[in-house]
């Protein structure tokens, strides 16, 4: 009879994680071969594809990050959860929350659109910061802010998740030129970036809901057409109670998150330069920018970093072959040990 020492599980596991690991490593040696052939070029120059620029960013607006509060276009928050996994303890990633504006790019030759929320960020680490549920009250008069910053982070990591299957199902359904999938791809976007802010005590997202309502009809079918124009009717009617705040009051308040966790922030700050590897495609939104650089449908290479050209091609090619040679031997590892376990070797 096997008991708790039967190591089939973890050796079954430990296969799986080499073998991901390895085939991952190609993956990012992919990335690094498309990095290596894709020469810099000015922002003037920049065409319709994959591109590879640097330059400094710059942006009308900008937002505080949540844990430094230092005023950036785009912020990245890594939050870990200490766990028990066995009879060890380790810090287990729970969620990764992303937010910001679009920002420019800009160089002596002219400045780009760039739209961060998909990228792969090789960015300098800002702050760490260590904080627990369980720790003495009036230790820390920022613990509990943090706290409950990491609920409304799990719920806006889940949303960013939600927004960003949206955008890939609206690619399937038609051209990004259709104003009809424009606008449900729109509203619906709006409503789950809404969910958030109303967990927070902000305004529910009724507008959202107001749109996508507008963006499906008028039906061919009478009846269905009554029943929209009554769900108008009375969304009209809520957003004037959302307005004078009776909505946001009967909303529970956000609790703050139970556990230990640890906070790790990197910013996009104006001013700074940075190397920005990505799709130029044209801008859909309304405005001067015709073009606006992205994580491309062909192309998913998008990396924005503040190291230079050589740094990156080291670090890529570094860490691909240690994927694809630690992976390799992971799983060789870990089935000549499952083999001689079974008695088959």
């Amino acid at each position: 009879m096997r008991g708790h020492s039967d190591p089939t599980g973890g050796l079954l596991l430990g296969c799986g994680i080499g073998l991901w690991t390895f085939f991952k490593g190609f993956r990012v040696m992919r990335e690094y071969r498309v990095l290596d052939d894709t020469p810099r070029i000015p922002i003037r120059s920049v065409p319709m594809g994959f591109v590879h620029i640097r330059g400094k960013a710059d942006s009308a607006e900008t937002l505080t990050s949540p844990i430094s509060h230092t005023p950036c276009c785009f912020y990245k928050v890594v939050i870990d959860e200490w766990r028990s996994q066995g009879r060890s303890k380790t810090w287990v990633n729970i969620c990764t929350d992303i937010n910001g504006y679009r920002f420019h790019l800009a160089d002596d030759t002219g400045k780009v659109l760039i739209d961060a929320h998909a990228a792969e960020y090789d960015l300098p680490l800002v702050t760490t910061r260590e904080v627990s549920s369980h720790a003495p009250s009036g230790t820390n008069a920022n613990d509990a802010d943090l706290l409950k910053y990491v609920s409304y982070a799990r719920m806006h990591s889940m949303t960013d998740r939600m927004g960003q299957w949206i955008d890939k199902r609206f690619d399937k359904a038609g051209p990004i030129d259709n104003p009809q999938i424009q606008a449900k791809r729109d509203a619906l976007r709006s409503l789950f970036a809404g969910v958030p802010s109303a967990a927070q005590g902000g305004k529910l997202p009724l507008e959202a809901l107001e749109k996508l309502a507008n963006s499906t009809g008028p039906f061919s079918d009478p009846e269905k057409e009554q029943k929209r124009q009554m769900m108008l009717d009375r969304l009209h009617l809520a957003e004037a109670a959302n307005d004078s705040g009776v909505l946001s009051g009967l909303m529970p308040s956000a609790q703050a998150a139970e556990g230990r966790f640890r906070l790790r922030e990197f910013v996009v700050i104006p001013g700074q330069e940075y190397l920005i590897d990505g799709t130029c495609a044209e801008n859909s939104a309304e405005g001067e920018d015709r073009c606006l650089i992205g994580k491309g449908h062909n192309e998913p290479t998008f990396l924005i970093s503040t190291k230079s050209d050589v740094q990156i091609h080291h670090d890529l090619q570094k860490r691909a072959l240690l994927m694809i040679v630690g992976g390799a031997a992971l799983a060789l590892a870990c089935t000549a040990g499952l083999l001689a376990h079974l008695g088959l070797f």
